[in-house]
């Protein structure tokens, strides 16, 4: 079977569920927009059979150090390590430990990690050197496209053994993130930075319940939650606590997140995306100057502008809006998965929920999956036939027992506070979108900064930097050699 990745109306998801088919994010207009959904299996570890078993030869790798150069460093997240020395009763620390176990056994190899607070520049200067510093690199997007550019990464299609069909693989990143059919970085279920860094909403039951507002979940549940509703329901809120005639850190707000957050987990949310698109040949196309995604940052901007509704909590101090929701100052708060450890010791109890919809007629929820750490394996690796062996085995060994860890335990046990955060987090978790990180800096930061400042001339920015735009696309379909 070919590894190239299909574009199919209907794909294999491998965001958490083995044998989900995940709706994408971003326009429906674009290829990479439309997708069925199948039925969550309640028992995660459904699913594996003999058929599904990864097509690897016996091997003995002779004690071979397999070394994984590990640009995750944040230690926000739930785990930012490749190996554990041991168990220790943590369930992701012990999925790891388990799935390096396997692995390690079966194939005669040592797991190592090298951490790395530049993995772009070290990754390059080892390739430019002929070194073998290292096999696989855990890479975030952006500073893969780094490496693809200075011709550093290996393209997935020559690397024996691994099938990108397989649902251990995130089928929907790569969906989102190849160009031209071509991938050099690839995403799987190896590390749970994927899920750590999926945007999250969040309501504040205490604030709920004495406004008497209407309950989230049943919006949910009668199809009625859409951005209007939740504008409506935070503007309902806010209040200038000290009467000071200014909206400052001592007031309540309808929604707080960290800036950069904030505005682009709702534009995916409603459909729209601030990246590019990928047209039938799988290449890069800007279309966010369209009607349709106008409308939609129009939207935003408009909830953003009620009174009271929003404060940008990037500020120093306020730990990115937690403190607000914390202390009852904020109805809605948007922030990371890995970051929702902060609210364990929350004495309000609060609800999880999907990020609104635009109107009733959107048929699929949306959400970003963030900026995870994808492998890419260097063009001066000695032996590809042992590295795609072990990184399959890896990414299917991670599928058996580090989804269930992370989703089961860290989430539905140890944070949620009621069974209706739970199937709320089945409705995210299975409705993931990636960015394509191609002049991020323009689209991204550019369209969220005009929402946050109530400003929705955005056809007059667009205009601005179209020709920055297509040569940002030029830019990386040369990289591609397309």
């Amino acid at each position: 079977m070919s590894k190239r990745l299909k574009l199919t109306a209907a794909f294999l998801a491998a965001v958490l569920f083995m044998s989900a088919v995940v709706s994408c994010g971003g326009s429906p207009k674009s290829v990479t927009d439309t997708a069925a959904q199948a039925d969550i299996p309640a028992d995660p570890g459904a699913g594996i059979t003999e058929e599904l078993k990864p097509d690897l030869p016996e091997s003995d790798f002779g004690g071979y150090d397999f070394r994984f150069l590990n640009g995750n460093t944040a230690s926000w997240m739930t785990i930012f390590v490749v190996t554990a020395a041991e168990q220790n009763g943590e369930a992701v620390n012990d999925a790891l430990y388990t799935r390096n176990l396997a692995v390690s056994e079966k194939y005669g190899v040592k797991i190592s990690e090298i951490s790395t607070t530049s993995v772009a520049n070290d990754a390059k200067k080892s390739v430019a050197a002929g070194d073998n510093n290292f096999d696989v690199a855990l890479i975030t997007m952006a500073d893969a496209i780094a490496c693809v550019q200075t011709g550093a990464a290996t393209d997935f299609e020559i690397i024996p053994y691994i099938d990108l069909e397989k649902p251990w693989w995130i089928q929907n990143a790569q969906k989102y993130t190849s160009i031209g059919n071509k991938i050099y970085y690839a995403l799987s279920q190896f590390d749970t930075s994927h899920y750590d860094g999926v945007r999250g909403l969040y309501f504040n039951k205490t604030l709920r319940q004495n406004f008497e507002l209407d309950d989230p979940y049943q919006l949910v549940a009668d199809n009625k939650w859409v951005i209007e509703k939740m504008g409506e329901l935070g503007a309902a809120v806010a209040q200038d606590l000290d009467g000071d005639g200014k909206w400052t850190k001592a007031d309540r707000y309808g929604y707080t997140s960290w800036y950069a957050i904030g505005g682009e987990a709702m534009i995916y949310g409603i459909g729209s995306h601030t990246s590019l698109a990928k047209d039938e040949n799988d290449m890069p196309y800007f279309d966010m100057n369209e009607s349709y995604h106008i409308e939609r940052f129009e939207a935003v901007a408009r909830m953003f502008a009620l009174d009271g509704f929003k404060h940008p909590s990037g500020d120093a101090g306020n730990n990115g809006g937690v403190d607000f929701f914390k202390n009852d100052q904020t109805l809605f708060y948007n922030e990371c998965m890995g970051n929702i450890q902060k609210l364990r010791t929350m004495d309000t109890d609060f609800g999880i929920i999907p990020s609104p919809k635009y109107n009733e007629e959107q048929e699929e929820y949306y959400h970003l999956g963030g900026n995870p750490y994808f492998m890419q394996v260097p063009v001066t690796t000695p032996d590809l036939e042992r590295t795609g062996i072990l990184m399959e085995a890896l990414a299917y060994e991670s599928m058996k027992v580090v989804p269930p860890a992370f989703y089961d335990i860290m989430l539905t046990t140890k944070i949620a506070r009621d069974n209706e955060s739970s199937k709320m987090l089945d409705i995210v978790f299975s409705s993931l979108s990636y960015y394509l990180p191609v002049a991020l800096n323009i689209l991204e930061n550019g369209v969220t900064d005009l929402i946050w400042k109530n400003n929705t001339d955005f056809a007059s920015f667009f205009a601005k930097n179209e020709s920055k735009i297509s040569a940002a696309i030029e830019d990386i379909k040369a990289y591609y050699n397309l």
